[in-house]
């Protein structure tokens, strides 16, 4: 991989969480982004302990821990004792906590798409293109 590719990389990181950050702004969503992020990974990896969640976000433990009652609460996730060690906690995502998440990111989807309205056909084939690669990398 040549220094060109590289600079491309992380230019393409800084605009997707520049435009992540753009979009939570416009939404008015007021919800705590680092609980998005804890749904996005229950949904994605699947039941996870607080610290597997944590290492995942690369936040605090205790940060985990602090959200999870909240997360339980509105019934967005369960919480159980890990079979395999009681002392631990696995969270799991709940059928109201996936439909959440969905709203949310459709709540982004709207803000974001009045400032992607004057892109060209070949401009959403590009992202298209985009997506495909990183989802099938990720």
């Amino acid at each position: 991989m040549d220094s060109s590719q590289r600079r491309l990389i992380v230019d393409l990181i800084s605009a997707t969480s520049r435009l992540t950050r753009i979009a939570a702004v416009a939404s008015g969503n007021t919800t705590p982004a680092s609980q998005w992020r804890i749904l996005g990974v229950l949904e994605s990896d699947g039941p996870a302990r607080i610290g597997e969640i944590a290492a995942a976000l690369r936040i605090s433990q205790p940060a985990i821990t602090q959200y999870a009652p909240t997360l339980e609460e509105q019934r967005l996730v369960s919480r159980a004792a890990d079979p395999h060690d009681a002392r631990a906690t696995v969270l799991t995502i709940t059928r109201e906590g996936r439909q959440a998440l969905a709203d949310w990111r459709a709540e982004l989807a709207g803000a974001v798409a009045p400032l992607l309205s004057d892109l060209s056909d070949d401009d959403w084939a590009a992202i298209s293109r985009t997506v495909e690669i990183l989802g099938a990398s990720a």
